[in-house]
């Protein structure tokens, strides 16, 4: 009489592990469709006489996954170009990555984009503020058995599976340290922070950082103003000629956000332009120029595609219903206008 088909067959044919297997037997959350068909499929086959060592292609490894981007213009346009230099490598994996730009879209429209999105794709990677509509959203899609990964800035841990990006405090922190020791010699230097909205969790914990590193190293440093640039270059241009007028003086300033081309525009104004020690985000087609042209002295960003790469695989483990860990840390890179490459 032919004995039922054990784990240890299970997982030679599927190439799953034993926790996904049992899993997916007892019909517990958490297993994507695809992975319950491969099992279901090495159960028949084994129950059919098929030799353990055949295997059964987990959902083909063929994974449609999208890539909600609700940031900064520049820095989608970037995503967007690294995302298709990497489309044939994600292809001949059997994976398409799409991205959609989401920029000055609005929290609920986001919201709708997930929702859209959970009906379309296998899984989301996602740029977004931490706010109520988005997070709903997620944790609906994860609740449908979708896999959730978030980018460069973090949600509530229950609305995704994993962070793939760099450690925004310990950015904050570099930041501050680069800062600081510029102006340690002087007796009492000002320093602003220019921020776009604590919904992205991101701005919040670099600003943190910074401050934090600043009152533990540099209590010479005076951290005069909080200056609200709303992402964007208008606004912060506005905002950054509003506070020199009131101020005047500025040694130093930290952008945790964009809108990079009304900072380095207000500060060349006011003839601060090289004078006043400047840390900002990311290399693209505006900030690069500018660090090129000493307006900016150090850009703070990390490898996109590493990032893209490490979304991916994790999008495909929550899939698969495979170990992906709270969080995905990459190595944050610091540029000057002579390290650029």
């Amino acid at each position: 009489m032919k004995g039922k088909p054990t784990l240890k067959q299970l997982m030679e044919m599927t190439q799953l592990s034993r926790a996904t297997i049992d899993r997916a037997l007892n019909n517990r959350p958490g297993v994507h469709p695809r992975t319950r068909s491969a099992v279901d499929a090495a159960l028949r086959q084994l129950d059919a006489g098929a030799p353990a060592h055949s295997t059964v292609p987990v959902a083909q490894r063929n994974y449609a996954f999208r890539l909600l981007a609700q940031a900064g213009d520049a820095f989608t346009e970037e995503l967007m170009r690294c995302a298709a230099e990497l489309e044939d490598d994600f292809a001949a994996a059997g994976t398409r990555l799409e991205v959609v730009n989401c920029v000055g879209v609005s929290d609920h429209d986001v919201a709708a984009q997930v929702s859209v999105a959970a009906d379309e794709a296998d899984g989301i990677a996602i740029i977004c503020t931490n706010t109520a509509a988005t997070t709903a959203a997620l944790r609906k899609c994860m609740a449908v058995g979708k896999s959730v990964v978030t980018l460069v800035t973090d949600v509530d841990a229950d609305a995704r599976h994993t962070y793939v990006g760099v450690n925004n405090r310990a950015a904050g922190q570099s930041a501050a340290f680069l800062i600081g020791r510029h102006l340690q010699a002087h007796p009492s230097p000002d320093v602003a922070v220019v921020v776009a909205t604590f919904s992205y969790t991101c701005h919040e914990d670099r600003e943190i950082g910074f401050r934090s590193l600043i009152r533990q190293r540099f209590p010479n440093v005076n951290l005069v103003e909080v200056i609200k640039g709303a992402d964007s270059g208008a606004a912060t241009y506005e905002a950054t000629r509003r506070f020199l007028d009131e101020h005047g003086k500025l040694d130093g300033i930290y952008n945790v956000a964009g809108g990079n081309e009304g900072l380095a525009a207000a500060l060349r104004e006011y003839s601060l332009a090289g004078q006043t020690v400047y840390v900002t985000h990311e290399v693209n087609r505006i900030t690069e120029p500018l660090l090129r042209a000493d307006a900016i002295d150090y850009l703070l960003t990390q490898d996109l595609r590493l990032m893209l790469r490490t979304a991916v695989e994790h999008l495909i483990s929550a899939c698969e219903a495979r170990p992906v860990p709270a969080q995905a840390i990459i190595p944050i890179e610091t540029y000057s206008r002579y390290s650029l490459y």
